[in-house]
């Protein structure tokens, strides 16, 4: 249970809580789950003007149907319930559904976007704390668990203080009631949400490069660090959120993604007919890519082939290995030059598999010369050349997880009053340049730590360049009609020397 003492943080602060607490209701938006079903209600026209249940062809619509729609999201709440009744929404009053969602596009961007600003500092792009209500339906496989089990197994990155302190709390809610940590799941029609003091990580300040705009494609140069969709802890700092709020692109259609670290050229469709067109070229393999990257050694002349079937090393975690009886993969590489510790390659893959490039190369003894994860001794002496990792594949699972655990709170430091980046405000900061017109002391009061966060008592450090880049760049993509490209990084050039 909670004490009923404030601990030493929340006493010192409390005065200039007040102040940012109501700086924050004048500024952000922060909203139960019962408010923000009522908003989408408002947003959303009868349905019972556009669908009559005594319609003679309506039918009762099947629960796959029923399911694909709560998975894409395309109905709210309250247009699930009706189809749960019986009312079958048919393919045109799905497609009246989505043209009202259109038309309510600007008010929902508006909403987005004052939940918080973003500032730079130290040469990176920062998000404002900000409040936040994830919603979910209950999960099949969390079916007779306790709240309390479900949030301390699927958000591991908060500790279970936490989970049963939001909680008792009533930040969580199940159908827009309170719970108690013991409550347990009943199934899949329980809305779940979780209202939390949202921190997003920092990613670089590097300027978004705008390649090409034309009515039907939008080409940019996505810098290292940004991830394209929002993903774990990143939201206004992803591409599409940037694109959105900082350039006026809006409703952009994702031909394809590249991985967090990777720079390059993304390419977006504006509308359905142009996306089509490139999706279709993609899927049978008639788009030429070309990307470039940095490798450890004396890559070979000429032009390599690699055939290496990939494979997932574990269900549970999103890391590629090859192996026999895994996807069918195909890369050709070519080395442009080489400095004798490290050589620019060429890359050009026939397949599009997740971290294709990264595994292959790891396969032929030359991984990507700052590679995370691919290029590190977990995968063996020989860092996996060969498909060598010299040891079974649940140590090799197990080893990866402890990785990955390490890479996360790596950048935690203990609370010594030296200099750092501090989810908590810190006097100290330097070189601050504000998106919106705002003073230092407001800068401040945005980030008052929340006394009921786990993340505000803790300090960071701000990390270093190299983990916020992967010498992999995407350099072209080239199909029936089109081509695009971005220029080479300064890693790629020949007289290039590591710092």
């Amino acid at each position: 249970m909670m004490s009923n003492s404030k601990d030493a943080a929340a006493v010192e602060t409390e005065s200039i809580q007040d102040k940012a607490m109501s700086h924050r209701s004048e500024n952000e938006t922060s909203c139960s789950v019962n408010q923000l079903i009522d908003m989408k209600k408002e947003d959303t026209t009868d349905l019972t003007d556009m669908i009559k249940p005594d319609n003679p062809e309506a039918v009762s619509t099947s629960s796959k149907r029923l399911n694909r729609m709560r998975r894409r999201g395309r109905l709210h709440k309250r247009q699930i319930e009706s189809a749960a009744e019986g009312v079958d929404l048919k393919d045109g009053e799905v497609n009246n559904l989505k043209r009202q969602k259109v038309d309510n596009e600007e008010d929902n961007l508006q909403y987005h976007h004052a939940e918080t600003d973003w500032y730079i500092e130290n040469g990176l792009r920062k998000v404002y704390p900000y409040q936040y209500t994830y919603l979910c339906y209950c999960k099949g496989r969390w079916k007779g668990k306790t709240i309390l089990d479900v949030l301390n197994s699927e958000f591991m990155s908060s500790s279970l203080e936490f989970h049963t302190r939001q909680i008792e709390n009533g930040g969580v809610k199940v159908n827009g009631k309170s719970i108690r940590p013991d409550y347990t799941l009943k199934g899949k029609n329980e809305l779940i949400s979780n209202l939390v003091h949202r921190h997003e990580l920092p990613v670089t300040s590097q300027p978004i490069q705008i390649i090409a705009n034309t009515d039907d494609y939008l080409a940019v140069n996505k810098p290292s660090s940004v991830p394209v969709h929002p993903c774990g802890r990143y939201r206004h700092n992803s591409l599409t959120f940037m694109l959105s709020r900082d350039h006026g692109f809006h409703n952009l259609r994702t031909l394809y993604r590249l991985d967090r670290l990777t720079s390059g050229l993304i390419i977006f469709g504006k509308n359905s007919t142009s996306t089509n067109v490139i999706m279709d070229q993609i899927k049978s393999r008639q788009v030429s890519k070309t990307y470039l990257c940095r490798v450890e050694g004396s890559f070979p002349e000429g032009k390599v082939e690699c055939k290496e079937p990939l494979d997932k090393v574990h269900p549970k975690i999103g890391t590629w290995r090859v192996r026999d009886g895994g996807k069918q993969s195909h890369t050709i590489f070519e080395r442009v030059n080489c400095n004798g510790t490290s050589s620019v390659v060429r890359c050009y893959p026939q397949t599009g598999r997740t971290h294709q490039i990264r595994v292959h190369l790891q396969f032929l003894g030359h991984p990507i010369l700052n590679d995370p994860l691919y290029n590190d001794d977990v995968w063996g002496p020989s860092k996996g050349k060969g498909g060598h990792y010299g040891k079974t594949d649940e140590e090799l699972y197990h080893d990866l997880l402890e990785l990955h655990s390490t890479k996360i709170f790596e950048d935690l430091v203990p609370d010594t009053g030296s200099e750092s980046s501090s989810c908590v405000a810190n006097p100290k900061h330097h070189d601050l340049i504000f998106n919106s017109k705002q003073d230092s002391e407001t800068h401040l009061l945005r980030l008052t730590p929340d006394p009921n966060c786990d993340f505000c008592l803790k300090k960071y450090q701000d990390p270093t360049p190299d983990k916020l880049t992967i010498y992999l760049h995407a350099l072209s993509y080239k199909g029936d009609g089109w081509e695009f490209s971005t220029e080479e990084p300064d890693w790629a050039k020949e007289n290039w020397s590591l710092q």
